[in-house]
């Protein structure tokens, strides 16, 4: 268990919150997280965080969508006020110590992120399943306790996407 994944547990201790944590084999793409939710028997919907920045580089953000979703750059732009790229596995790594296709909403410094984009078609399914810290940890979680955890988390940083 690393540092990450000690973090969330203690965001869910401090939130009373009780989701399913799971460890399981590494995880980097879409096609390895639905073998493990098979194997686990985890029913919700895989989501997936994408770690920005401005392509300026002094500011950080975090998408949040279901991993069916693709980003929309021009409709992110609109919303954030500047031209977004992805942040690089290097740079990703240096700052939350977390690798691309896992990256979590928290358990890292989320001190450095400026912007929350949620994609409100998370909050359609009763059940997401988000990476916990790391890459051999899952959190199948409810659509209100992960709510619960980025309003927390993020407060006045959150931006919903218009549906």
């Amino acid at each position: 268990m690393n540092e990450n994944n000690k973090n969330c547990y203690e965001i869910l201790k401090r939130l009373n919150l009780n989701p399913k944590v799971v460890t399981h084999i590494p995880i980097l793409n879409y096609e390895t997280a639905n073998k493990v939710d098979e194997e686990l028997g985890l029913t919700g919907t895989e989501t997936k965080t994408l770690f920005l920045k401005s392509k300026k580089g002094d500011n950080y953000y975090l998408f949040i969508t279901l991993a069916s979703e693709r980003m929309d750059s021009k409709l992110l732009k609109n919303i954030l006020g500047e031209k977004i790229t992805m942040v690089s596995a290097d740079e990703m790594n240096k700052l939350t110590s977390m690798q691309p296709g896992c990256m979590t909403p928290f358990g890292f410094k989320t001190e450095i992120i400026k912007k929350v984009v949620i994609d409100p078609i998370i909050y359609k399914k009763d059940k997401l399943i988000l990476a916990f810290g790391s890459e051999t940890m899952s959190v199948e979680i409810t659509k209100e306790d992960l709510k619960t955890i980025l309003d927390d988390i993020y407060k006045e940083k959150i931006v919903y996407i218009e549906s």
